[in-house]
């Protein structure tokens, strides 16, 4: 009896080979399996390493370990809008102020605006204690609190090619002027490559 229940739930053909029934052959037309594109994976890793930051530095830590992950959060934006920037084709650029930076999008009309994006992979305030520096292509700019009203233009460019503004972007403290207190640096090459180090005078 058990076998006959079991044969009878085998689908062979005339010949006796096991064949796929009709309606298991259409589901499995229907329903292929998806995977994750690099982008998606990339998103889950800034994310991953901002959440991470605000971890560290929600316990604690030196003012060091502060920068360092102020400079590995930065690094990990632009490496993720620069993905973006080869996929989509679009021109993306980084707007610095003192006390932050936001990544800006060129529009089809050649204005610039924000990504469609979560906010936190597009926007970031540094904490109140800290400040940025900025130098593009060898020369410092100026750089100040952003008030709304001055028009959004980045000085750095993330190029569709991968190519990129040279840069240099220097984490410190704010009301610390000795030489020897703590500052990172995040820099950028022409080829869109990008380091991180102590600065030390």
């Amino acid at each position: 009896m058990a076998k006959r229940a079991a044969k009878a739930w085998t689908p062979t053909s005339a010949t006796g080979i096991w064949t796929i029934s009709e309606p298991a052959r259409r589901v499995a037309m229907v329903a292929p399996a998806r995977g994750f594109t690099l982008l998606e994976i990339m998103v889950v890793m800034v994310l991953v390493g901002i959440l991470s930051s605000f971890a560290l530095l929600s316990v604690g830590g030196g003012p060091r370990d502060r920068l360092v992950e102020e400079a590995q959060r930065l690094t990990a934006l632009i490496e993720l809008h620069q993905q973006e920037a080869i996929l989509s084709g679009e021109l993306r650029g980084i707007r610095f102020a003192r006390n932050g930076y936001a990544i800006l999008r060129q529009g089809e009309k050649g204005q610039w605006q924000a990504p469609a994006a979560d906010g936190a992979l597009i926007e970031h305030r540094l904490p109140e204690a800290m400040a940025l520096s900025l130098w593009v292509e060898g020369r410092p700019a100026a750089l100040t609190k952003p008030d709304g009203r001055a028009k959004a233009v980045p000085q750095v460019l993330l190029l569709a090619s991968g190519e990129a503004t040279e840069f240099v972007a220097v984490f410190g403290l704010a009301d610390e002027q000795e030489p020897d207190a703590p500052r990172y640096r995040v820099a950028g090459d022409a080829m869109g490559r990008l380091t991180r180090a102590s600065v030390t005078r």
